[in-house]
Order: structure tokens, then sequence, then C-alpha cells
């Protein structure tokens, strides 16, 4: 179809053949040769009422300068000889009707309808060497104009390219956008006007301590917030204990060798993210027995991805599965970063004691630990806090966020961890028998009928009158018989808990009486903070029974949280397989703050 434009005048090209004047007439009645017009095509159907003749008639008949002879009314007059459509002239225009009449029909009285046909005014034929011939053009579906020359006037007679209605609404449209556009750059001009976060400018440099080969980030990249001077430093490792510290070693990225903290892996855990940036460091410290400190960062994508990697570390934190290491105590952290926590582990190699106070804290999308060794004695989790706090405030700065750097430390469980929540943690076991092996747990069942405990306690663990009741066995692969029992109870009030330690309490005590082949120490009390401050309260005490077959020792340990009571015990061999009256007593407590860290 063609634009609907007002300036569209249609033009016949001259393609070499012979115009209407140049040719040849169609013979006449009479055979008298002379000019003619086109003949107008056929019509598909009938035509309406007062149409032209049919096809086949001469609708010029009778008009004056016609070489045809006139027609009259009456009947038909003799049909034309038959004409093939494809020799009759095409109309010159499209929508140019086709007119016919339908057969038989007679024509109009009293006034005569006429059709008047274009006349050509004949002109001379033009040569195709003409200068001012026109040049064929392509033919071209009806309504598309040819490929390439959409652009090309459609008229010589106009000296430019005239828009149809669709190229004037595209430029009005056009218009519009760009007054949109620039209406919407002012308004943010005009409201950014004085806005610092609209236009940060230029970031001023962090200097590098790295040694050559490790770039620090600038504070462009995503892990500007680690750059050296965000990270434990002599000064801040001052705070973890008195002395000289120097940097000994810097990783960007960690080689696979790098050291690693108390209770981790050289592999990462199951579910641990890959940080954007990771970092080690590690201090030395000075003294007799000089301290050392490792600080481990990890920049991530988002803070949700940086707290999924918190709670991973703080999970493998808590259950500490590493040869020749346990958790020695717990602490909740508070008022550092997002997230925090502490433990004090204790690592045995080779018969030698070490102790490592860990940190581990998230703040925004960082994920700081700071491992603090010392042999002898451990160094202070609060102190070591503090100088995590400081390192966090400097990270915060870099990373211009706010966040809380003045820790608080409490005493409390360690992290959740452990294979079945609620029990013991292998990590929470002291090494026993050989150093380098770890304690094994077997799944979580109800109390067996056959256990019967130091001999010492009148109940039957499997008949207690508990809501819920399940036990675990822990081993070590180097023993047979050695090994550490473990009973959960959820009581069906505090009162009853509470009477079940004091009934097991004065089964002990009254043993020596009841059994002259028992041998018990006095009761030793024993406390500590569970989950949520919940206070966990017990005994813990040593049995021995003689026989033919000689001595058996025991260890025995009750304590009771609210509803719930953690009751251990342990039978001594020896060779080394045995723990010391205090880690007996932490791991009574121990089993206490589990219980409290589940529903």
């Amino acid at each position: 179809m063609v634009d609907p434009d007002p300036g569209y005048r249609p033009r016949r090209a001259a393609d070499g053949s012979t115009s209407g004047a140049d040719r040849p007439a169609a013979a006449s009645a009479a055979g008298t040769p002379g000019p003619t017009s086109p003949e107008p095509a056929t019509a598909a159907g009938p035509a309406p009422v007062g149409s032209a003749p049919a096809a086949g008639s001469d609708p010029a008949a009778g008009r004056p300068g016609s070489d045809a002879p006139a027609t009259t009314p009456g009947p038909a007059a003799a049909a034309a000889p038959a004409t093939d459509d494809e020799d009759r002239p095409k109309p010159l225009y499209r929508d140019e009707p086709a007119v016919s009449a339908p057969a038989g029909s007679t024509p109009l009285t009293g006034e005569e309808t006429r059709i008047t046909r274009p006349v050509f005014k004949p002109r001379a034929r033009r040569t195709p060497d003409d200068e001012d011939s026109t040049t064929l053009l392509p033919r071209t579906p009806a309504g598309r104009r040819p490929e390439g020359e959409r652009e090309e006037r459609l008229d010589d007679d106009h000296p430019r390219t005239l828009l149809g209605r669709r190229g004037r609404l595209a430029l009005l449209i056009g218009a519009l956008a760009a007054v949109i556009a620039v209406g919407l750059a002012v308004m943010y001009a005009v409201s950014t006007v004085g806005d610092r976060t609209a236009d940060p400018g230029p970031a001023t440099p962090v200097p590098s301590t790295a040694p050559s080969g490790s770039a620090a980030p600038t504070a462009a990249d995503p892990g500007a917030v680690l750059a050296d001077a965000a990270l434990l430093d002599p000064a801040s490792a001052a705070q973890i204990a008195p002395g000289t510290w120097t940097v000994a070693l810097t990783q960007r990225p960690p080689a696979d060798d790098a050291p690693v903290a108390a209770c981790f892996s050289d592999e990462p855990a199951e579910g641990q993210p890959t940080g954007q940036q990771e970092v080690v460091r590690l201090l030395s410290g000075s003294g007799k027995q000089a301290p050392s400190a490792l600080h481990r960062a990890a920049a991530y994508n988002s803070p949700e991805e940086a707290a999924q990697a918190y709670a991973v570390a703080a999970k493998t934190l808590g259950g500490c599965v590493s040869p020749g290491t346990y958790i020695a105590d717990g602490s909740t952290v508070t008022g550092l970063g997002d997230q925090s926590t502490g433990i004090v582990a204790n690592v045995i190699t080779a018969g030698k004691t070490q102790w490592h106070s860990i940190v581990l804290s998230r703040s925004g999308r960082v994920v700081n630990l700071v491992d603090a060794a010392r042999a002898g004695k451990p160094l202070g989790v609060r102190d070591v806090a503090a100088a995590l706090g400081a390192v966090t405030g400097k990270q915060c700065q870099a990373a211009g966020q706010p966040c809380t750097t003045k820790p608080v430390v409490k005493f409390g469980p360690p992290p959740l961890g452990g294979d079945v929540p609620g029990f013991l943690a292998t990590g929470d076991l002291p090494p026993a028998g050989e150093d380098d092996e770890s304690w094994v747990a077997t799944p979580a069942e109800p109390p067996s009928e056959e256990f019967l405990g130091s001999q010492c306690e009148t109940v039957t663990w499997a008949r207690l009158d508990a809501e819920t009741a399940s036990s675990r066995v822990y081993l070590v692969p180097s023993s047979t018989t050695f090994g550490l029992n473990e009973i959960v109870l959820t009581m069906k009030s505090d009162k009853a808990a509470g009477d079940l330690v004091a009934k097991i309490k004065s089964d002990l005590e009254s043993c020596e009486k009841r059994k002259l082949t028992a041998s018990v120490s006095d009761p030793a009390e024993v406390t500590g903070v569970g989950a949520s401050a919940a206070e966990v309260t017990g005994w813990t005490a040593a049995v021995s029974q003689k026989s033919t077959q000689g001595t058996q020792r025991y260890r025995v340990g009750i304590v009771s949280s609210g509803s719930k009571v953690a009751y251990t015990f342990l039978n001594p061999l020896d060779d080394g397989y045995d723990l010391t009256d205090d880690e007996w007593d932490m791991v009574a407590v121990r089993a206490g703050q589990r219980m409290t860290q589940v529903p």
C-alpha cells in the first residue's frame, strides 16, 4: 500500500516501449486506423446499476471524435471479438475501479451516463541515449519502495524529501523523549546538590606495608577493606600480650601451606563460600614463652554470603575435629561486629601443650579470625577480642560503614558443633590414649537396659520416667574397652530434673556403706553457663570397685539445667586411657552446656 502522502504523484517510466501515442491503433469497425484509448479491465463480478457497459462493448462508441460507430439503444450489439486479459492494457491507477455492466442490462433513459477516459497527448518517442529520458526502474511489489532507495525523493519537483505520516510521528516521539531525558537530568542534578554520597570523589589510597610482589588493593577494589593497614598489626597485637611484636608473614591470597587456626584444616569446610579476597597474616611476640597471633580475613560479595561463611566457620570451631585438639572453654562475645564468638582450644603435640585463644567475628561482608597461641597458659579471650575490635574499626572505616568495636566477653558454651546437636561434640573431649587420635561417636539411641554405670547408682536409666531419653558412646580407635557414655534426659519438670541429680549425688555418697567393695571420692560441685545464660549445676565423683579380677575405676558426672539432665560415665584404663579431674569436671559441665543449645 502506498503512503497516503499528498505529494505523491505516480509517473510512468520510459522503458523503451511505445507510448500511447506511438502504439498502433486498433482497427475500427470500418477498418480505418486511428488513435484509440486503452480499454478498461474486465470487472471480477457484476457491476452496480448505472455502471459503464460490460466488457466487450466499446463505451467510446458514439462519442464525438471517435472512429467507432455509435451504438443506439435497442437490442444488444454484436459482441466484440474476444480479447486476452494479458493483451488488455492495465489500469493506470491502482485504485481505478473496473467497470462493467451485467449482461442484458438496459441503459438508463433520460440522462445518459458516460465514462470519460483520460486522453494522453501524443509525444515524441525518446531514445535510450537521450539524457532527459527516464531510467527504467526495477519492478517492485505494489506498495513498497525499492530496497536501498527508501530515502530517495519521490518526485524530482520537490527540492527535499517529504516526510510521511509515520515519519512525522517518529520525529514527534523522538523530540518528546529528548525533552523528558533533559528534564530528568535537571531534576537529578538539583536533587544531588550538597549530597556527598552522590559523588564520593576519588578515595585516598591506603598506604601498603605488604612485601614486594604483594599488591595492596585500592579503595575501588572489592577487597579494599583488607588492605595491609586494616589487618592485625604490632600495635593492635600489643593488646593481646605486652612485648615486641613483628609481622612474620602476609599472604594475599593464602598459599596452600599457609598456617591455619586451631580446630581448622587445610581444606575448606563443606558449604564454605569462596571469598572475594582472602588474606593471612602471622605475627610473632617476644619473651620466654613468646606468643604468636594468626589473623585470617576474607571479604565476600555480600553480607548474606559473609553470614554463611561465618556460620560454617563457627560450626567448624564448635566441632573442633582436629587430632590432639579439644575445646577447653567457650565464651560469648558481644559488641564486636554483627556476629562473634570465642573459645579456648588446647593442642597437644608430642606431649607438649599449646593454648589457643580464638575469636571469630563478622562485620558486614568481612569475616575475621584471630588465633593467639602460647605455651604454659592460655591468653585471655578478652584481650584477643579487644585486639580484633581495633582491627574491625579500621576495616569499617575503610568500608565507610559503622560497626561496633567494643567487645564484651563472658563465659558460655562454645559455638554449636558436632554431628548431633545437644550431645557432646568429639572436639569437647580431651585426648585419651594416644595424643594424635580423635574420639569417634556412635549414633544416638535409647539407653540400654544392660548399662549399669558405676554400680553405685540405684536407677535403671532405660526405665526412668522421662519425656525423652537418648544416649551415645564415645570411643578411641586404639582401644576396644575404653570409652565414655553420655545419657541426656528431658524430665517432666525442672523439679524432677533437680530431684534426679540430688538422688545420684546421694547414691554416690552412700555407695561405700552399701557396697563394701566400693571406694568413692567426695562429690565435687561443678557449675557452668549454658546457652542464653542458662545455669548448669551438678556433681562429679571418682569410683573404684574391687573384685577378684582387680580394681575397676570409673568417673561419674551428673548435671541439670532446667528440665534437662546430662549423665556422663567413663571407665579409665591403664596406659593413659583416662582424663584428669579438671578435664572430667569440664566434660560434665560441657555436656550440660550442649544440651541447652537445643530446644
